[in-house]
């Protein structure tokens, strides 16, 4: 089926944003979205789902470790309500993701900000909405995601992207498609046929 005229494996391989437009939107983030730019740090860099982020809690962030146990979602009740349950993951399995050390740091730097504004970084929410401080939503997040992208002359994404950007990312650095299936909450067939997208980053053999 075409979307918006266009193949669907054409706009699969347009989710993707290349390292350069990673890059530059994390800085439009980091300049101009303060509150928010320590979520989509770590979001562009575990591929979580929407759920995974939105519901994520301190006790399932390992700093020390540098790690992320993922063990439960906060979902939304159907598609035109607002509102949100707690339910397990996808798989109905726990997993841990691998956090790089840039990131580790960033959430150190946050967890300090969450702790002068008085918020619960022990067992709370890691990321909350700046004024009511509740659980952020979808089309809150899509908003700044867009306009970043836009603030940087990109044509904007979906959220989703994010974890198409990461996990076709990792495939072409040549991670194990079975060990990034486990860190992505995956079947391994399953994460080759959604997420082998081209990066532009091929290996060229010599001889």
């Amino acid at each position: 089926m075409p979307i918006g005229g266009a193949p669907v494996w054409i706009a699969e391989q347009e989710e993707v944003l290349s390292r350069e437009e990673i890059k530059s939107v994390l800085n439009d983030l980091r300049c101009n979205e303060e509150w928010f730019y320590p979520c989509f740090a770590l979001w562009l860099s575990t591929g979580l789902r929407n759920a995974e982020v939105i519901g994520l809690t301190w006790e399932c962030v390992r700093l020390d470790e540098g790690e992320l146990l993922i063990s439960k979602t906060l979902r939304r009740d159907g598609t035109a309500t607002h509102q949100r349950l707690w339910s397990g993951t996808k798989t109905g399995k726990a997993r841990v993701v691998p956090l790089i050390q840039q990131v580790v740091e960033v959430l150190r730097q946050h967890r300090k900000t969450m702790q002068c504004f008085g918020l619960n970084t022990k067992d709370g929410l890691v990321f909350v909405t700046p004024r009511s401080h509740g659980h952020l939503y979808d089309s809150g997040l899509e908003k700044v995601w867009k306009r970043s992208q836009r603030s940087v002359g990109l044509t904007p994404r979906r959220l989703y992207a994010q974890r198409h950007s990461f996990l076709s990312h990792a495939l072409a650095l040549g991670n194990s498609p079975a060990d990034l299936a486990a860190v992505a909450g995956h079947r391994t067939e399953e994460l080759l046929r959604n997420y082998a997208k081209p990066t532009g980053r091929v290996k060229v053999p010599t001889w």
